[in-house]
């Protein structure tokens, strides 16, 4: 009766935790290919984790952490899987993501379909502008560094995954920049002026304002990527 008791309050706890009700419709695939061709694994239960920015900013952590309750599954999951979907909602692992060369750091991020065979990231600005703010920050000493890390954090811009991975195992992925909104907002002239009407483009092409447009392009369908509420 006791180790009964005992395990329903681990239970309780682990749920707890995670702030998560099991899913009936859990599953990953391991690749971008197996992604495109809709093969998918089924497995039991997912609980989503989500990660405060302090911890994103110390640990190098992405928003999400994904647990089966498992630690041979999770630790399968974290290596193997491309992407994970609870639910209607897609998780994609950062590990192997690469932009100019530069990684993300573990964990997942919610993810939107653009069609058929690309996803939708918001993750935080990396590659050769984030590092030039970090090296005018060193300037500044510890915390020059630090504020100029978080300023990082906080200049969420839009991803999009459109291939698999090298030899390497490495996803090589691309940022919604002007030459890619002008591209993906084809034939939506309005929406075009809307979006070049920011002179700071370091401010025109943060995720709050892409992610709204290309939904009211009919892109994509869900704009419930941004933010940490949902």
């Amino acid at each position: 009766m006791k180790q009964t008791l005992r395990k329903r309050v681990v239970v309780f706890l682990f749920t707890a935790t995670y702030a998560t009700t099991a899913c009936c419709q859990c599953r990953y695939c391991e690749s971008y290919e197996n992604f495109t061709a809709d093969q998918w694994t089924e497995i039991d239960t997912i609980y989503v984790k989500h990660h405060s920015k302090s911890r994103q900013f110390w640990i190098g952590g992405n928003d999400y952490g994904l647990s089966t309750g498992e630690k041979a599954t999770d630790k399968y999951l974290k290596k193997n899987a491309f992407v994970v979907m609870q639910g209607d909602t897609l998780y994609v692992n950062c590990q192997n993501l690469r932009f100019e060369g530069t990684r993300f750091g573990n964990g997942f991020v919610r993810a939107i379909r653009i069609g058929n065979r690309s996803l939708l990231i918001v993750n935080r600005l990396i590659g050769k502008k984030a590092m030039n703010r970090a090296q005018v920050g060193m300037m500044f000493g510890a915390i020059g560094t630090a504020i100029s890390v978080n300023d990082n954090l906080k200049q969420q811009v839009c991803y999009v995954i459109s291939k698999g991975a090298n030899d390497k195992g490495v996803i090589d992925i691309r940022l919604i920049d002007d030459h890619l909104m002008e591209l993906m907002l084809e034939g939506h002239d309005d929406l075009k002026l809307e979006y070049l009407s920011e002179q700071d483009d370091s401010k025109r092409q943060l995720a709050t304002r892409v992610v709204p447009l290309l939904e009211r392009a009919g892109i994509i369908k869900s704009p419930k990527i941004l933010g940490s509420g949902f």
